[in-house]
């Protein structure tokens, strides 16, 4: 049963203090009080203030329900995305060296590339909150609400860039990093100096947490702000700061559940996951049960959608690769089998210098990938990005398979497949008899090659882009032959000068040398000659 004016009793997500009852108002446009009550009916009960018509009730179900399934940001509405860096028009300040060296601009910048991205670009709103930073923390709190709220308009528009600007800015009114002397804050900027740990200080209004007319502190207002950001980053497939963010939520409070399920969905949905992270998804997921359990709360039908959903793709996921494998070791036997000079792989070269360089390709058109979305986000061209997006989408995917084919570790792979067939029993007794040959595995080794070729040569790849990086390929190679050759140069002319010094050296020693075995050779003759004439006389 719902009433006009909605009561919240029981437990919220969001909050610290989790048995603690709280009486908030329902906000629409605010993911971050929608994400507190996911499910109608599940984890809340809602007190009547005032009766109302049955008709009346029911539309207002209706309403929250809708509401509840467009707005509630840990959803299921999350896509599986490779990761995308995160640039700001910022980010050259911190990169920034001088004249120091890089190891030692790397010993003095310790902090600074220590902290997260969300504290990092406080730096940079220091004109916009500078004075209201000094106000009261009432005050403070209601500019904040106010950013806040356009950052909440913008997210369910979908404008996620824009959104996070907001935020951004809401968050630096609670917590943010300042230059130490303010009166040198835009030399920093205008001429270019490096800025070291020691020219900056952290800052917070997170002390002034006494507002008795508030019904949330100053770090619950903290967590709200951090589930907004973390939202904006995963919409925007920046799972690295997501995790940031989520990691100092929990840093506040251990047992937020919001926080934990959002961060198992930060590891899930993230392509380039391996299996350390799922099974940390997964334990994030049991420990919101445990806490559930621990206050006898029902758990909320999201948190048990999530925890399936982690068990089916993990198991999905390895049978996939199972699949793969043995794919991948039929295919190869059936053209071992078929191959008529099998000698020849005795002594196989196992280095593909095509493969290689194919790599480096690959490696620099990923480079050229980042620059791409960066140059269209910092123009604000969302058609672009979009395209850039689904291209570096398909690119990350033929870039991955490769990987897999050009690392794989012959050994470990025939070690999986004796593993895989003691449970399926696939291997026939004559696959069995060659596994271990070494003809047989410098063949593993040439259609592992062969298939990263495959791979390479059938991606769509942006014609531009895969032309730019073949030049740049062609062009460090280039270079490397050319330093090769000048240090062969170099060094046969080093050995001829030290051949010429170490003559000119011996030609003047060699006379120098004789002259004193003269001086030597007289003088041991008039030793031993002067004496026996003496007593010859005598």
């Amino acid at each position: 049963m719902y009433s006009k004016n909605l009561k919240i009793a029981s437990v919220d997500l969001s909050s610290s203090t989790i048995t603690k009852n709280i009486n908030k108002k329902f906000r629409e446009d605010d993911p971050y009080y929608i994400q507190s009550i996911p499910y109608k009916n599940s984890i809340c009960e809602f007190e009547l203030n005032e009766s109302i018509s049955e008709e009346e009730n029911q539309r207002l179900n209706n309403q929250q329900s809708k509401n509840i399934k467009n707005n509630d940001p840990i959803d299921h509405k999350f896509n599986f995305h490779y990761p995308i860096i995160f640039h700001t028009k910022y980010d050259y300040v911190f990169k920034f060296r001088g004249k120091f060296s890089k190891k030692e601009f790397l010993q003095k910048t310790l902090k600074i590339r220590a902290y997260p991205l969300h504290l990092k670009t406080s730096l940079f709103f220091y004109e916009k909150c500078n004075q209201i930073r000094k106000k009261d923390f009432s005050f403070l709190k209601i500019h904040f609400n106010e950013i806040k709220k356009k950052g909440n308009k913008l997210y369910k528009k979908r404008k996620f860039r824009e959104s996070l600007e907001n935020y951004l800015e809401a968050y630096s009114l609670l917590k943010w990093i300042e230059f130490k002397e303010q009166k040198n804050y835009k030399r920093f900027f205008q001429s270019q100096i490096p800025i070291l740990d020691n020219d900056l200080i952290e800052c917070s209004s997170l002390p002034l947490i006494n507002d008795d007319e508030s019904d949330l502190n100053s770090n619950e207002i903290l967590i709200e702000i951090l589930l907004c950001l973390s939202i904006n980053f995963m919409e925007l497939r920046h799972f690295e700061w997501a995790l940031s963010c989520l990691n100092e939520i929990l840093s506040i409070d251990e047992n937020n559940t919001s926080a934990l399920l959002r961060r198992s969905q930060c590891r899930l949905y993230n392509k380039n996951s391996n299996w350390d992270e799922y099974a940390l998804a997964l334990k994030d997921i049991k420990k919101c049960f445990t806490i559930f359990n621990e206050f006898k709360i029902e758990i909320p039908q999201i948190f048990t959608d999530h925890y399936n959903l982690i068990n089916d793709f993990t198991k999905k996921k390895d049978e996939f690769e199972i699949k793969q494998l043995k794919l991948f070791f039929l295919d190869a036997f059936n053209a071992y089998s078929k191959y008529p000079n099998k000698c020849f792989w005795e002594n196989y070269d196992k280095k593909s210098i095509q493969q290689e360089i194919q790599l480096k390709v690959l490696k620099t058109m990923k480079r050229n990938y980042k620059f791409l979305i960066k140059y269209y986000t910092e123009a604000k061209n969302s058609e672009q990005l979009k395209t850039g997006y689904k291209e570096i989408e398909d690119f990350m995917e033929k870039y991955k398979n490769f990987q897999y084919f050009h690392f794989m570790n012959i050994p470990g792979f025939i070690f999986l497949i004796e593993t895989y067939d003691d449970k399926s029993h696939f291997l026939t007794q004559e696959m069995k008899s060659v596994l271990h040959l070494k003809m047989f595995q410098n063949f593993l080794e040439y259609y592992k090659n062969y298939t990263a070729d495959s791979v390479f040569q059938a991606g769509n790849f942006n014609i531009n882009l895969i032309k730019e990086a073949i030049n740049k390929v062609n062009k460090e190679m280039k270079n490397k032959e050319l330093e090769s050759e000048s240090n062969s140069s170099q060094s046969d002319s080093n050995y001829n000068e030290n051949k010429e010094s170490l003559s000119n050296n011996l030609s003047i020693f060699v006379p120098f040398g004789l002259m004193i075995s003269s001086i030597i050779y007289m003088f041991l003759i008039l030793f031993f000659f002067l004496p026996t004439q003496s007593y010859s006389n005598e």
